[in-house]
């Protein structure tokens, strides 16, 4: 029978340059007992699904906090991440996402372009795929086995305008699927942690990334529960419907909190027209918003120059994760 190469699952780079240090998580256990059950014809490596890295250099301990963010290898994410490493306040930053190849070059990237970091702050990638409500409670077992605690929950990822109606691994329309249900699963399954970790003078914080565009016209803005499908199905008004359900999320989710008692705050946030990957399907099928342009080719460098840079788009979501406005809970 042919043998599996074991890979190790999670490596640490230092940024004083003492090379890679091979661990392994619970999770390998898993991997492997997987690839066992497969007919094995050629000996297979199983590639790492996690890793950390640690930026910054040995100082006074920080405060020992930690934050967790969707979709944070580009745009939006991978700013706001920057903006928690430089802030001081977090230890420990878990970046959620799908492509493992990203998130490292992202996190490589950030360890360049700040080497005068003071302070240690590690950086963890752990795969999650909220198009899979699986994936949601997988990304839980293995957040448990490195951490245990959160204090920020920040809620970024997402897809916008899908030309076509698709629909998530559990039958879900994919806009609501990916920006609603996965991050409503998400959240719930971490608030025991969110409980935990924060304090009536300090709050954990949850932070939506909500849009102006939950102002589309669509069912749910009418109040009507009964087609969250989107069977008729619109690039924009999906788009919309879902950026509506994060909005009310957050204003429902700090209600219950206020009800029990719990010390969590939840705010919901439009970051503005930002130029990110986003946009990748604008320009495309027919209701695409830019189909009045004389050449769709425009399109990419206007974007470029009307809309706010990722930094500019993070701003508010730092803001609430490391200043004391993010103790105000149910605003918008």
């Amino acid at each position: 029978m042919a043998r599996v190469r074991r890979a190790p699952l999670s490596f640490v780079v230092l940024l004083g340059g003492c090379g890679f240090l091979g661990t392994r998580l619970p999770a390998t256990n898993r991997v492997l007992r997987h690839a066992s059950k497969q007919p094995v014809l050629e000996a297979e490596e199983v590639e790492p699904t996690s890793f950390s890295m640690v930026v910054g250099g040995p100082a006074a301990e920080p405060q020992r906090k930690v934050a967790m963010i969707t979709g944070a290898s580009t745009g939006i994410g991978l700013a706001t991440v920057e903006g928690l490493v430089a802030s001081g306040r977090y230890s420990t930053i878990i970046m959620a996402g799908r492509d493992l190849q990203k998130h490292q070059d992202a996190i490589e990237g950030l360890r360049e372009k700040m080497p005068n970091l003071t302070q240690p702050v590690e950086l963890r990638y752990l795969p999650l795929d909220l198009a899979s409500l699986k994936s949601v409670r997988s990304f839980k077992e293995s957040f448990d086995e490195v951490c245990q605690q959160l204090d920020t929950l920040i809620l970024n990822a997402g897809v916008m305008a899908l030309p076509e109606r698709k629909q998530t691994e559990d039958g879900y329309e994919y806009q609501f699927g990916v920006n609603h249900l996965g991050h409503f699963l998400l959240t719930n399954l971490l608030m025991d942690k969110l409980a935990a970790s924060g304090s009536g003078a300090d709050p954990s914080r949850v932070i939506s990334l909500s849009s102006s565009a939950h102002q589309i016209p669509s069912k749910l803005l009418k109040g009507d529960l009964g087609n969250l499908q989107s069977d008729e199905y619109t690039p924009w008004g999906a788009y919309g419907q879902s950026k509506l359900a994060n909005l009310m999320f957050a204003y429902e989710l700090d209600r219950r909190c206020r009800a029990k008692g719990l010390p969590v705050t939840a705010n919901a946030i439009h970051p503005g027209v930002v130029n990110t990957e986003l946009w990748r399907y604008t320009g495309t099928g027919t209701s695409s918003p830019f189909n009045f342009l004389p050449v769709k080719n425009l399109t990419k460098p206007l974007l470029e120059y009307v809309l706010k840079s990722p930094a500019d788009g993070a701003q508010t979501a730092v803001l609430l994760a490391t200043k004391p406005d993010g103790k105000l809970s149910g605003r918008s």
